[in-house]
This record gives structure tokens, sequence and C-alpha cells, in this order.
């Protein structure tokens, strides 16, 4: 076999090539051995190199969570200690307010007490004096209603006595006379006074009348008693002769113009008096029979601007004027209720000032109070972040 190898150099070129063939594979082959030894070695160096490295991540994250969960137990903490301390500011922002309340409820108590008060005291004079007024002028009327029915049981005395013309002048003027007294002041009316500068000619009574630019002007009042006339016209009335009734109501009338127009000369004078005046018939049954003349009234006032009463008559216009009077001293009486409702107006500025301070503080703490609840939801949102996290390790 050898010598044949010898005798063919082409198979000992291929033998020598597969000799070198399985030598390179053997030493490929312990090479490759040695190899994966060294790899192993790594892989085993390496496995007890992740080994270690787990345990410490382990440790890691143990020593992390409970950081956590002490993290988790302070920030519970703090969330615990911020609702009370969040409640407690709430206790003492109610109680601040509810005192405020209070305090304000006091005040405004205390000033309705007061006005209420004041404007009860002033109106329980006011009515008082009203009602005293009222009852005395009540009672005037139901004397004055008595002393008519007396006069009516004795008008046998009085036609005697009133035979005279002074005679019933002066009945005429007593009984004015007591009208004026029972219903007006002494300061309000004048007596016998001169209404025309330069004249002698004196009205029995004048009313004075607030006029403009704080002057005074007079209201003429004076008594008539055309009695004659009138007692014919009665005595034609109970005949019952028409032509005779007439005539005497003719006359009668003629009477009552001529009076009417004899005070119009003597005591209207503007701007000293009013533009009118008032004639007083001191009997209800003759200022009635003079009611009774269709137009004589109308004629009286457009054509001599006087007013002709009787007693009860005069003494509602006396009344009216009186409650004008009264009128006139509230309205000057205005200016004091004035002032006291001005300083009631600033003592309620103060108060509006005051609320307004107290809101603006309210604001203040209202913005404080979200602040705290937006820091508490971010930390809450925080607190549940760590949570989740713990929750996926």
């Amino acid at each position: 076999m050898i010598g044949f190898i010898n005798q063919n150099p082409g198979v000992t070129a291929l033998v020598a090539i597969f000799i070198a063939f399985i030598a390179i594979f053997i030493a490929v082959y312990m090479l490759n051995q040695r190899q994966i030894r060294k790899t192993a070695q790594m892989l085993r160096r390496l496995d007890d190199r992740v080994m270690n490295a787990n345990g410490r991540i382990r440790a890691s994250v143990r020593t992390i969570s409970e950081s956590m969960g002490m993290a988790a137990e302070n920030l519970t903490n703090v969330s615990q200690n911020m609702e009370i301390r969040q409640e407690r500011m709430r206790r003492d922002l109610s109680e601040s307010i509810e005192s405020m309340r209070e305090m304000s409820d006091r005040k405004l108590d205390d000033m309705r007490a007061s006005l209420d008060m004041s404007l009860q005291k002033t109106l329980d004079t006011r009515l008082g004096e009203s009602f005293r007024l009222v009852s005395g002028q009540l009672e005037n009327v139901y004397r004055g209603i008595g002393e008519m029915k007396l006069i009516a049981e004795g008008v046998g005395d009085l036609k005697r006595v009133l035979t005279g013309v002074k005679t019933r002048g002066v009945w005429g003027e007593v009984r004015l006379r007591t009208l004026f007294e029972d219903t007006l002041t002494k300061n309000q009316y004048e007596e016998n006074v001169c209404v025309q500068p330069g004249s002698n000619e004196r009205v029995e009574f004048a009313v004075r009348l607030p006029g403009k630019n704080a002057g005074e002007v007079l209201l003429p009042v004076d008594s008539k008693f055309p009695v004659e006339d009138y007692e014919r016209l009665l005595s034609a009335n109970e005949t019952g002769d028409k032509k005779a009734i007439e005539k005497c109501a003719r006359a009668f009338e003629t009477a009552i113009i001529e009076q009417a127009r004899k005070i119009s000369q003597k005591y209207i004078c503007v701007p000293y008096t009013t533009d009118f005046a008032v004639m007083f018939l001191p009997a209800e049954s003759l200022y009635g029979e003079v009611l009774i003349r269709r137009g004589l009234i109308d004629r009286m006032q457009r054509e001599f601007h006087v007013l002709p009463v009787g007693p009860s008559t005069l003494q509602a216009l006396l009344n009216c004027l009186q409650m004008g009077f009264q009128t006139v001293q509230m309205e000057k009486r205005s200016s004091e209720i004035l002032k006291m409702l001005s300083g009631v107006k600033r003592e309620f500025a103060l108060f509006g000032e005051t609320l307004n301070k107290a809101r603006a503080r309210l604001e203040q703490a209202a913005g404080d109070l979200d602040s705290v609840g937006v820091r508490t939801r971010a930390m809450n949102r925080k607190l549940s972040e760590l949570e989740e996290g713990r929750e996926e390790n």
C-alpha cells in the first residue's frame, strides 16, 4: 500500500492533504472545546453576577417599598393634619361670620328700635294732640248744638233781646268770638283789626294766614244779622201768601246782597287780606234761608267775593284752618326730622363700609381655602400615583 502510494505522487499528495485536513480538524476541535469551556465559565460567572444583581435589586425594591410605605403613611398623616386644620379654619371662620352676623343683627335691631321709638314717640305725640283737638272740637260742636236747642227753646226771649240793631250786632259778635276762642289760639287771629292802611274801618275778626315770603295775610270775618227782613219772611211763610212771600224773599235777598257789598268794600284789600271775606250769619235758620235761595250764594261769591257761613259751617272752616296751621308747624319741624334721618343715613354708610371690609376678608379667606383645596388635591394625586406604581411592582 505504501509502495503504491510512493509510486503514485498524486495519491501521495491527496493523502498528505487528507492528513493535513484531519490535523486541522483536530486542532479546530481542540480550540472549540477550549472556547466552549471558557464560554461556559463566563456564563457561570455572568449567571452569578445576575443572581447577585437580582438580590441587590430585590433588596433595593424592598427598601423602596418600605420607603414608599413610610412616605404614604407620612402623606396620610399630612393629609389628616391638613383636614384637621381646614376643619378648624372652617369652624373659626364660621364662628367669626356668625359673630359678625349677630353683631350686625344687634346693631340693626338697636338702630331699628331707636328709630321706631323716635318715630313712635313723635307719632303718638302728634296723634294724641290731634285726638285731643278733635275731641275738643266735637265737644264744642255738641255744646253749640246744645246752645242752639236752648236758643230754639227761648226764641221768645231772643226776639225781645234782638229788638235793637246794636243788641243784634253785639250778640252776633259774641257768638263769633266764642267760635274763634274755642277753635283757634290767640296768635292765630285778631279782633277789631284795621285791614286797609289809612282806613278807620275795622273788621270784627280776621284770621292770620301764612303768605308769601314769610309774610301774613288776613282773612276778614264779619257777622251780619238782618233780623227784620228775616222775620217778615218767616211771617209771610206762615200766612202762605205767595205774593207776600216773593216780596219778602226779594227784600231778604237784597239785604243779604247789601251786607255782602259792604263787607267787600270795607274789608277786602289785597295783598293785605285774602281776595275774599266771610259773612257770619249767627243763626243756623238764617243761614239755611240763604242756602235755599237759588243763585244767591253764587252771586255773593262771584260779584263781591264774600262767602256766607252759619255757626256750624264756620266751625268746620276754622277747624280746617287749624289743621292747616298744624300742617305748617309740622313742615317747619321737618328740618329736624331730616337732620335725624341724615344721621341715620351716616350710620348706615359706616355700617355698609364695615360690611364691605368683612366681605373682603371673607373672600380672602375663601380664596385661601380654595388654594389649600388645590394643594390637597395635588397631594392626593401624587399619593394615588405612588400607590398605583407600588401595586404594579
